[in-house]
């Protein structure tokens, strides 16, 4: 009998649909599957950490489905944590108004007053230091995260604009508070550096603390995410307690894994396989053909020797654009301004981050692509 290797494979269970007794008992064979018990719960500091990207209803697809979430704590709390805290820090302002109202429309606060778990509302961060880190020395995270013992990393999988997918590890990128986020894609301006970065914080997270994550894949998001895509059923629930195997294993299922640039990175650091194919997976088969659409400015990551001026960039679509201003704020270049009422990006000094994109409840942002793309098709 092989023996399996709990540290780094992925467990994987079916879960068809977000009806809170049906998600609940797939949760708990899955944790209980993956040995997520009371060693490592039991009397330890533990904050559930959802991926709550903006103030987006479930049905979006956009963030962690608050039946999960619920199915979740219910089995940590079965564990007698010393206490437990949901937190999270969204994209935007990172204050107690802005929380509200992103648990409210998430359906986290209905979680926190049905298990009887607190809602982080607190807005202090410090200095999380990363002496081993081989892009980033340090970073800005949120208290709730600095102070516990345990972090149950729950994350939600979504194809994405600049990350081509995100799940697990690019999740735990959400520890960094607010706007500084838009900050820290200014200092990482380069792709490859970026997310060297977000690989720093998550080998750091995980060396002085558990870190175990539960990816929701029942509805996913497929296209132009982390926002501004659709969404797209897989009926699959994962956990890991390495993001980088989970993440792996996910984009395998999405038909991304070569152009994920993170799993690139954490290969290259000897911290999972080249290949998921590699990864121990525990439970139900994990689907194949599941056809997800990429997002539009994925095409770029094939073509990176070409001029940048022919490179896919964001661009504003005017008879969308509410004016409200938003990707002004988040833009980490300040190349987005205000013209005759509506958002315009100066494309000089954009670094296609796409920070706009992802912060745009309008999806007024579009990615605009050259003829060569046309005739590479």
């Amino acid at each position: 009998m092989n023996m399996i290797d709990y540290e780094n494979a992925v467990f994987c269970r079916k879960c068809e649909n977000y009806d809170r007794e049906n998600v609940s008992l797939a949760v708990d064979r899955l944790l209980a599957q993956a040995g997520f018990g009371s060693d490592e719960i039991r009397g330890k500091r533990v904050v559930i950490k959802p991926n709550l990207l903006l103030a987006y209803a479930p049905e979006k697809a956009a963030t962690t489905h608050p039946a999960v979430v619920e199915a979740v704590i219910n089995y940590v709390k079965s564990y007698f944590p010393a206490s437990l805290i949901i937190a999270e820090s969204p994209g935007g302002t990172y204050n107690e108004s802005s929380l509200r109202r992103v648990y409210d429309v998430t359906g986290m606060t209905g979680v926190s007053e049905r298990t009887g778990v607190p809602l982080n509302f607190g807005s202090d961060s410090d200095t999380l230091s990363i002496p081993d880190g081989e892009n980033a020395k340090s970073v800005q995270a949120i208290k709730p995260i600095l102070d516990s013992e345990v972090i149950v990393n729950v994350c939600k999988a979504k194809t994405h604009s600049l990350a081509v997918m995100t799940g697990a590890s690019k999740n735990l990128f959400g520890v960094i508070p607010g706007i500084t986020k838009f900050e820290m894609h200014a200092r990482f301006s380069d792709p490859q550096k970026f997310f060297g970065m977000v690989t720093d914080v998550n080998c750091e997270l995980k060396k002085h603390r558990t870190v175990f994550s539960v990816c929701d894949a029942v509805i996913c998001m497929e296209g132009n995410g982390p926002s501004g895509g659709n969404p797209k059923h897989a009926g699959m629930l994962f956990a890991s307690r390495n993001t980088f195997s989970l993440d792996s294993v996910l984009a395998e299922m999405m038909g991304v894994h070569d152009e994920t640039p993170i799993l690139a990175i954490a290969a290259s650091r000897g911290l999972i396989p080249a290949s998921a194919d590699m990864i121990a997976k525990v439970g139900d088969p994990v689907p194949t053909g599941l056809d997800f659409v990429k997002a539009d400015a994925t095409q770029g990551k094939k073509l990176t020797k070409i001029p940048a001026f022919l490179q896919p960039r964001p661009v504003i679509d005017r008879d969308i654009c509410k004016g409200c201003f938003a990707c002004v704020k988040a833009c980490p270049q300040h190349t987005i301004v205000e013209k005759d009422g509506k958002a315009f990006i100066e494309k000089k000094n954009c670094i296609r981050c796409y920070c706009c994109q992802e912060l745009c409840t309008f999806k007024a942002v579009r990615i605009k692509k050259s003829f060569i793309y046309n005739i590479i098709k």
